[in-house]
Parts: structure tokens; C-alpha cells; sequence
């Protein structure tokens, strides 16, 4: 396995569910996508895994703990994105 930030995956994760339960998101291409995840990823902690183990702790207790976080920022993102557009 290589070291990768498992905080893009959470971003990305967010970010979909938000395009699914946001009409007005649901058009987003995706160049916007990209910019408003890098606008979050930015402003969020990383967080590197290399195991398995270390995702999966990962994927279960440390997006309970950043998913706050990681929706304030993709909400700043997105209308910063949104309104240069």
C-alpha cells in the first residue's frame, strides 16, 4: 500500500452527497468539483494513511470526528466557486 491522504476521500465522499441532496449542486462539472475540493483540501489537516488497518480506522472514527469540519469548508468552497463562476 502507499502513503495517501485519506482526507480526500472524505472530501470527495462529502462533496458527492452533497451534489445528491443539493439541486442546486447537482449540475456541478467537473473542473468545480476539483476546485472546490482543493479549496477544502486546502484548508482541512491531512491525514495519511499507509496499511490497511490505518484506513480503515480511517474510514470509520476519523470521518466521525473531521465531517463536521469537512462540510464547513466545502460550504465555504462551494460559494466561492459558485459565485466566481
Amino acid at each position: 500500500m502507499t502513503v495517501h491522504n485519506m482526507m480526500e476521500e472524505i472530501v470527495r465522499n462529502c462533496l458527492r452527497d452533497l451534489m445528491h441532496n443539493q439541486t442546486r449542486l447537482s449540475g456541478l462539472d467537473e473542473k468545480q468539483q476539483s476546485d472546490i475540493m482543493a479549496l477544502a483540501l486546502n484548508k482541512l489537516p491531512p491525514r495519511y494513511v499507509s496499511t490497511v488497518r490505518g484506513e480503515m480506522f480511517a474510514k470509520t472514527q476519523l470521518r466521525q470526528q473531521v465531517e463536521t469540519d469537512v462540510y464547513r469548508e466545502l460550504t465555504h468552497a462551494i460559494e466561492k466557486v459558485l459565485t466566481t463562476d
